[in-house]
């Protein structure tokens, strides 16, 4: 069914999209990707599952209405919202006589389009090396075309990439490249010593929104698929005085490209790092509880499900109230906000503050003098409850983490029995 040109322009190449899908949700999903591409899209086509074609893809029937959707409309291009084989776009491209791509190729060009650090540059172009890699065999001279637009970004489909040994090679020299960038992101985790809380979500929910919200920053924020793929920290006091750390990460989506994943596992784990994960929602959307599912499934991949989540709906402003009722009473330990216009966020920052005192534990004893320095890393990242100084040393009383008690534990010259400090 022919939807007339809705365009959103990223990009200086307008290609005119026809999508090709079989599920209502995941369809209306395509059509953000290639608005968020740069391209504009001039129509539809829906397939049934059960009626699928190992050559082409989609049946016999359906392959014909493509023919004459792609005659009749002025498109470029088709777009199909699952991941092709490469015989399958082969052979899609003779008989449609069109360039074919598919939705795993479609994100990664977003990936690449939205690329701005060196790190998330490697990132994307070692992902897209890998999926051409896999594509290689039976495609002939067909990569060695020089394109443009949706699905030509990065790396390109140059003869000389064409050469399985070269992509390897480069592959290799970029996988390299991250590791270093990857030690450097290590040792500077192991400096820091404020609680950390990533945020994470679906797509275009609007953590960097929520980050410049409690942070006070200014980091660019766009109302798009994937606007943000580089990890951000910012340090914010909670309300009690202390300092945190929050980082934002990239966003997640159904079917995100197993490549892409690979390649941003360093950034996400910042995740894998973090004392708190905020599960940002956007409680707009239709499909919350699929969004919700997804997001936890890719956490799941991490091997952070034991790490303490929130679930934060944002954008509640745009609700009805019967949609608000609705999702309070669904999810009862759940946080409302909205980012934009910072409802709610107070709340949210006491929450933040009461999970990480209820981590602290209690440290009482008597500190040598020649030991003062650890007085400030006490005020710095504890609570002093008391502070007296004596004729035999400094008697202290405070809430301070695991690393740091046990440190003290070694220092004191007498203590009494440390013990987790009571939620408050």
């Amino acid at each position: 069914m022919p939807i007339k040109n809705q365009t959103f322009s990223t990009s200086t190449v307008k290609d005119q999209a026809l999508l090709v899908g079989s599920e209502k949700n995941s369809l209306n999903e395509l059509q953000e990707l290639t608005l968020t591409a740069g391209g504009s899209v001039e129509g539809i086509i829906t397939h049934r599952l059960d009626n699928l074609n190992a050559a082409h893809y989609v049946g016999k029937g359906k392959l014909e209405e493509l023919k004459r959707a792609v005659e009749t409309l002025d498109v470029n291009l088709v777009i199909f919202d699952c991941e092709l084989s490469p015989a399958q776009v082969r052979n899609l491209e003779e008989m449609l006589d069109i360039k074919i791509i598919d939705r795993t190729q479609l994100i990664l060009d977003i990936f690449s389009l939205h690329a701005d650090t060196r790190e998330s540059k490697l990132q994307v172009e070692k992902a897209q090396l890998e999926y051409m890699l896999s594509r290689l065999t039976g495609k002939g001279t067909e990569l060695s075309r020089l394109g443009g637009g949706i699905g030509t970004r990065g790396p390109g489909e140059t003869k000389l990439e064409t050469d399985r040994r070269r992509i390897n090679d480069r592959i290799h020299r970029l996988k390299k490249e991250l590791q270093d960038i990857s030690r450097t992101r290590n040792v500077q985790r192991q400096e820091r010593e404020d609680p950390m809380i990533a945020l994470a979500g679906y797509t275009n929910a609007g953590k960097s929104t929520l980050l410049n919200q409690i942070t006070r920053a200014d980091k660019p924020v766009a109302d798009q698929l994937f606007a943000t793929l580089d990890s951000t920290l910012r340090r914010f006091k909670l309300p009690g005085g202390k300092q945190a750390i929050i980082t934002d990460t990239v966003g997640f989506i159904r079917n995100l490209p197993h490549q892409l994943i690979a390649s941003f596992r360093a950034t996400l784990e910042e995740i894998r790092q973090a004392d708190i994960i905020l599960h940002l929602i956007d409680s707009s959307q239709e499909n919350v509880e699929e969004r919700i599912q997804i997001v936890k499934d890719v956490l799941n991949d991490l091997d952070v499900e034991n790490k303490i989540s929130m679930l934060v709906f944002n954008k509640i402003d745009l609700l009805s109230e019967n949609r608000k009722s609705f999702l309070t009473s669904s999810y009862p330990e759940a946080h409302f906000i909205s980012a934009r216009n910072g409802a709610g966020i107070e709340s949210l920052l006491l929450s933040l503050e009461e999970i990480i005192y209820s981590k602290l534990v209690e440290v009482s004893g008597l500190l040598p003098y020649e030991q003062a320095g650890l007085i400030e890393v006490i005020h710095k990242r504890g609570s002093v409850e008391n502070e007296e100084y004596s004729r035999n040393g400094i008697l202290i009383k405070a809430l301070v983490p695991e690393d740091i008690a046990s440190r003290l534990e070694n220092q004191f010259i007498e203590q009494k029995k440390k013990q987790k400090k009571p939620l408050r």
